[in-house]
């Protein structure tokens, strides 16, 4: 259970949804499994790294890092595997696709080695928005730019996730300012969206991932509500599920 906890399988998870989610609502099927995978693995293996790069840079912070730390040698051995998987997958993909996907990972190595040296961490959070959000949606927006204003809103509650997140290991003013600035985006975002094409489904799963992490950020802060977080990108199960009774 430690392993499921600490090793960002529900963030994981949460991308996959969000991946099929965007790719739904404009082409109506799904990614191919190569893709969703290939996302999968992509994420869980930035995650681990992480991970494992913040516990060589700076003394283990919370419990999470702590197992990282515990139990590294197998971490390095898993992201070893998951790498080759990573290689053997990008066989199957459109060029297109590929070519943003080395784009946006020779972006995330920048970004990793300017974070590492202090350049970027006022902007941490915002970054890691961006680069998630891109990367969940890469296989729709290489192929309809008209899917950048919901990949724009994914990233806006990616922001206001990770905000949330800064809040609960330190309550600062500087977060919660951004936080609040961040909600009223996201409701501007959602309002266009609805107005463009009066679909109540196709931001519902916005609004559930939306309503989580407010309704958590009012409440008392505490390190167990981390994992309610990343559960709130669950949300797009809502939008599937009524895709099956509708059908």
């Amino acid at each position: 259970m430690r392993f499921i906890k600490y090793s960002s399988l529900e963030v994981v998870i949460g991308a996959v949804f969000y991946q099929y989610f965007l790719y739904h609502v404009f082409f109506h099927s799904y990614p191919s499994r190569y893709e969703g995978l290939l996302l999968a693995l992509s994420v869980w293996f930035i995650y681990l790294l992480d991970r494992q790069v913040d516990n060589i840079f700076q003394p283990s912070i919370d419990l999470r890092h702590h197992f990282h730390q515990e139990f590294k040698q197998v971490i390095w051995a898993l992201m070893g595997i998951i790498g080759i998987c990573m290689a053997i997958l990008s066989l199957y993909q459109q060029p297109e696709v590929l070519y943003a996907g080395f784009a946006l990972s020779f972006t995330i190595i920048a970004y990793g080695f300017a974070y590492h040296k202090g350049w970027l961490k006022l902007e941490k959070e915002v970054l890691t928005s961006i680069l998630y959000g891109l990367g969940v949606g890469l296989v729709v927006w290489v192929r309809e730019p008209r899917a950048f204003l919901l990949v724009l809103t994914l990233i806006a509650l990616a922001y206001q996730n990770l905000c949330f997140f800064a809040l609960l290991e330190n309550h600062s003013l500087f977060y919660v300012s951004r936080l609040k600035m961040t909600e009223w985006i996201v409701i501007g975002l959602l309002s266009g969206i609805y107005a463009s094409n009066q679909d109540l489904f196709s931001v519902l799963p916005f609004l559930v991932t939306f309503g989580i992490t407010f309704t958590l950020s009012r409440l008392p802060f505490s390190e167990n509500r981390r994992f309610w977080g990343d559960i709130a990108f669950w949300s797009p199960l809502i939008y599937f599920i009524h895709g099956i009774f509708s059908a």
